[in-house]
């Protein structure tokens, strides 16, 4: 009966690895072809960086104005919704830009120098809506709104200014392949900041 036993035992514990072995290799299928498809298939999610030049000619508010152009860029994200439209956040840099005052007609008022450098930064949400031209090329349209900053430097932190404009644009953008992207576009914010640039984007 011992040697029965120890028999039935020593079988027993080979089926069981047997089982153990099986289930890991099918874990493991499932595994891949659960995870594995999802790698495969694009998230919806891009990054994307650009360069340009912004011209500005906004008032701030008072007598005080911007009124310069200067290279600028921009660093964001975005979530394609569909394959026709995207959610897109960004940070956006403007560059220095000169400022002003300007003095009503018979009224003494304080010049700001033209020496005096101003800071134009702005972060922005925006909706995306594209039309495929060609397989690789599509046409795409931008509208959404800005916070936006004005620091003067080295001068008084009066001047400083803040606000939320309308921001819309539009351009172009070509599939090098499934994950790269490059785009070329204008895009204006109310303030009276024009921006003209390219960049690139990855769509993971």
């Amino acid at each position: 009966m011992i040697g029965l036993s120890f028999t039935n035992c020593k079988v027993a514990r080979k089926v069981f690895e047997m089982l153990i072995n099986r289930l890991s290799a099918v874990a493991g299928v499932l595994v891949l072809a659960l995870f594995g498809n999802t790698a495969v298939a694009e998230s919806g999610v891009y990054v994307f960086g650009a360069i340009g030049n912004t011209n500005s000619d906004g008032a701030l508010g008072g007598l005080n104005r911007v009124d310069d152009d200067n290279s600028s860029y921009a660093l964001g994200a975005g979530y394609a919704i569909t394959r026709n439209f995207s959610l897109e956040g960004a940070y956006q840099d403007f560059g220095s830009h000169n400022g002003q005052t300007d003095c009503p007609p018979g009224i003494t008022c304080l010049v700001i120098p033209l020496s005096a450098q101003a800071d134009l930064t702005g972060i922005s949400l925006s909706l995306i809506g594209s039309i495929p031209l060609t397989d690789r090329l599509d046409v795409y349209g931008k509208i959404g709104f800005t916070s936006w900053e004005v620091d003067f430097e080295d001068i008084s932190s009066a001047f400083d200014a803040s606000g939320e404009d309308l921001l819309y644009g539009i351009g172009l953008r070509w599939s090098i392949d499934d994950h790269w992207k490059v785009l070329a576009g204008y895009e204006r914010v109310e303030l009276d900041f024009d921006t003209v640039g390219i960049g690139v984007s990855y769509h993971f």
